[in-house]
């Protein structure tokens, strides 16, 4: 059976160093990762108790869209330094494309302080399911990014063909509407500057690379974060309704909530690569997992990392 990508945990105060990341480091960053999780396994006792008192976040990787393979497990490594364990579930090959070994590792979950989705069109065998639905339902955090609010595609008349809306209404806070073409222009929510998740993003208007995505948030989430983009104009006859998306269209990109289980959430459909190169998004990342388990926030002093990331899927936006 393969295993969970497992990055150190050893932390660390220093600011992780400006990279760029391109395509062909994918296959020479899987075996770096391949070779830290057997480190890890030779050590007496495995991870040290120290860290074993430190929160840990699982980030499940399930899908190549938007290239998560190449910006959650350096990410990691940035909650890491903000005193927190991680775990980087990651199986090989196109995670879409299978209905075994999709997650290998997923198991891990059950040790989770919080979790963090980044997942696209999955179809999952029983056994890589059940972990999922048990940390749901157990009421602990969950952030959600990018194509996480559409990580399923189930049959139709398979058990389970109601989390592809599901998972991303009920757990994250709206499911996959549409998107739009181009980049998007985003402004903070003056109302909500307070909440802690945007702790000390001074920015209020940026650009990002990816396009608009579309949301129908449930009743209760707290919008952080706006967005506008263009798009064709045309009508979509949707499982809940036909909706007229036009050239032009503005939506909440990022948001706060509490879902049915209790569970705190971040969701946001910012997570294209680009989008690790602006700090104010990547703070918001430290930010959400800090509040997500009620750890210290960084202080206005503390700088956080970014990156410059290369998309490695196809190229576009």
């Amino acid at each position: 059976m393969e295993k969970p990508t497992l990055l150190s945990s050893a932390g660390s105060d220093e600011l992780l160093s400006p990279v760029v990341i391109h395509a062909a480091m994918y296959k020479q960053i899987q075996t770096i990762l391949s070779i830290a999780y057997l480190a890890c396994l030779i050590l007496p006792g495995g991870v040290v108790a120290a860290d074993e008192k430190k929160p840990h976040a699982v980030l499940v990787v399930g899908t190549l869209h938007y290239s998560p393979e190449l910006t959650m497990p350096v990410f990691s490594r940035e909650w890491e330094r903000f005193g927190f364990r991680t775990t980087v579930v990651m199986g090989a090959g196109n995670p879409e494309k299978k209905i075994e070994n999709v997650l290998p590792g997923i198991e891990i979950l059950k040790e989770a302080d919080v979790a963090i989705f980044f997942m696209r069109f999955l179809k999952l065998p029983d056994e890589e399911w059940q972990p999922i639905e048990d940390y749901l339902k157990s009421g602990k955090p969950v952030i959600g990014l990018r194509t996480a609010n559409h990580s399923f595609k189930y049959d139709k008349g398979h058990p389970r063909f109601h989390w592809n809306d599901g998972f991303g209404r009920r757990a994250l806070g709206t499911p996959y509407i549409v998107h739009q073409g181009g980049t998007t222009a985003i402004k903070v929510v003056p109302k909500h500057r307070s909440h802690p998740i945007m702790t000390h993003v001074t920015k209020t208007e940026w650009v990002s690379p990816g396009t608009l995505y579309l949301t129908r948030l449930e009743g209760g989430c707290i919008p952080l974060v706006t967005g506008t983009g263009k798009g064709k104009a045309r009508l979509l006859e949707k499982g809940f309704g036909p909706i007229q998306v036009n050239e032009s269209e503005a939506d909440i990109v990022a948001w706060a909530w509490e879902n049915e289980w209790g569970g705190k959430v971040f969701g946001t459909s910012l997570g294209h690569p680009g989008d690790f190169a602006e700090e104010a998004f990547t703070r918001m990342l430290v930010n959400s997992v800090c509040w997500a388990v009620d750890r210290p926030l960084p202080g206005a002093d503390v700088r956080v990392s970014t990156w410059q990331i290369e998309r490695a899927d196809k190229n576009k936006k």
